[in-house]
């Protein structure tokens, strides 16, 4: 039996054709499993991407600050800014056994979001000492919500001024 090479060349081609279909496969099954990796991880970045977006802001929050210029007034002014996203109606300030002297900006109960308003309180009057919550009540809410307040800055000491007596 003699070998032709017309044999040789076709059993050449089969041969090289099956290591290349063999590397094709290989390749593409490392390919899947890279790819499935892939999106695994795209997965669990999508999930910590939702539990890492904040939550929204409450429709309606509050929060207490101290003015910038005191008024030269008894009391201390507190402003109180609605923090939430949505406006408050039907606003009430209610006291903790301590005196409002006066309301200011709370027109008709109404107080938008980002705007405020202005208390001021006569707490050494009234209790003796200093309150540290206030109280307000509004649309939608059925029971009062304190409030903290910041501390306020202790009050300067008086000036008093030595004087001797002028001897003529």
């Amino acid at each position: 039996m003699a070998v032709s090479y017309a044999d040789a060349a076709a059993w050449a081609g089969v041969v090289s054709s099956v290591i290349f279909s063999t590397t094709a496969l290989a390749v593409s099954v490392r390919s899947l499993r890279h790819a499935q990796r892939a999106a695994d991880a795209a997965e669990r970045q999508a999930v910590a991407a939702e539990l890492a977006v904040p939550p929204a802001p409450p429709p309606v929050s509050w929060q207490a600050e101290l003015p910038r210029t005191r008024w030269g007034e008894i009391g201390t002014p507190y402003v109180i800014r609605n923090v939430g996203s949505e406006p408050a109606t039907g606003v009430e300030v209610m006291s903790r056994g301590f005196k409002i002297s006066r309301i200011e900006g709370l027109d008709e109960g109404v107080v938008l979001p980002g705007a405020s308003f202005v208390v001021i309180l006569n707490e050494w009057i009234s209790t003796g000492s200093r309150t540290n919550e206030i109280l307000l009540l509004w649309d939608g809410q059925t029971l009062p919500v304190g409030i903290a307040l910041p501390p306020r800055p202790p009050e300067p000491p008086p000036i008093f001024v030595k004087t001797t007596p002028i001897i003529r």
